[in-house]
This record gives structure tokens, C-alpha cells and sequence, in this order.
């Protein structure tokens, strides 16, 4: 008898101030703006919502547990490296991303013709197609810190398909 894949969702969100004088870093990709982000790595939301979503999806942990912001390892580490180290250590372990749906909310800068260079390069950093990856933009619509220009969030929603276990 065939044993069926399991299948697994996972959610990841993410949120960071704003910041005067730091590149904006969104999908591992440099947006042209006038403020970037505020973290202990290079910030990039996205990325740290995708990295989420992954260790949710598969029960382990979050991306403070794999990357601690107290930790001089990865002070102004590139987030493309995070999840490449993660996705290395899931995928070894017999997972399969069957698609990742991302949403970035940002006032400011405006992310229509970023999207689809995001996109190609989130697929790019995880082996994927791009059929296999969204990104979609919101506005904060003027109400809160996003709306407020104070921060950006980012949320992602993965599956997975890996095999059975025995």
C-alpha cells in the first residue's frame, strides 16, 4: 500500500520600524527609497516572514531560535543566507515547498513594479519556480504604524509536501 505525502501550511509575519540612512531590503532585493528598515540583520521582512512560515510549517521553532538578535554571528547578517540556511536544513529532510503566497504592507515606497523582481528572486533563493511564489503589496491606507510610514510587515503562507515517516 502507497503511503500518501503529508502535507504541511505554515504562516510567518513579520514587522520593522523604519529607519533614516539603511538600504531597503525587501525579497533580497534593493528597493530604490529614502529610509530602510531597522533590525539586527539586514532587516528584510520578507525574507523573515518566508523563514517563519518554513520552521512553522515543520515544527521548528521560529527565526529568533535560529537567529537571535543578541547574537554578534549574525549582527548585519544577509537574510538570503538565513534562509538558505534553513530551507538547506528542511529540504534535507525530504520537504518540498508546493507554493509560498507573501504579502508586504508599505505606505511607502510604492511596491507594484518590485513585485515581480521579488518574486523571481525569492523563487531563485529557494529552487522554486516562479508559479510556485506570490507577492502582493498592500498599503497601510493611512491607519497605523504602516500607514504612518513607521514600519513595514510582511506575512507568507507555505506548503509543504514531504514524505511519510515509517
Amino acid at each position: 500500500m502507497q503511503k500518501l505525502p503529508v502535507f504541511r501550511v505554515g504562516e510567518g509575519h513579520d514587522v520593522h520600524r523604519t529607519a533614516a540612512g539603511r538600504q531597503l531590503i525587501l525579497g533580497n532585493i534593493r528597493v530604490d527609497c529614502e529610509f530602510g528598515l531597522d533590525g539586527h540583520s539586514d532587516a528584510d521582512v520578507l525574507l523573515h516572514a518566508v523563514i517563519d512560515a518554513l520552521l512553522g510549517a515543520t515544527g521548528r521553532g521560529d527565526i529568533g531560535e535560529w537567529f537571535p538578535n543578541t547574537s554578534a554571528e549574525w549582527k548585519d547578517a544577509d537574510s538570503a543566507d538565513m534562509l538558505t540556511h534553513v530551507w538547506q536544513s528542511l529540504a534535507a529532510d525530504g520537504w518540498q515547498i508546493q507554493n509560498l503566497d507573501c504579502t508586504i504592507s508599505a505606505e511607502k515606497p510604492h511596491l507594484g513594479p518590485w513585485k515581480p523582481i521579488i518574486r523571481e528572486r525569492v523563487a531563485q533563493l529557494l529552487g522554486l519556480s516562479a508559479e510556485q511564489v506570490n507577492v502582493k503589496a498592500k498599503s497601510g491606507e493611512a491607519v497605523g504604524p504602516v500607514g504612518r510610514g513607521d514600519a513595514i510587515t510582511a506575512d507568507a503562507v507555505v506548503l509543504l509536501a514531504g514524505k511519510p515517516k515509517t
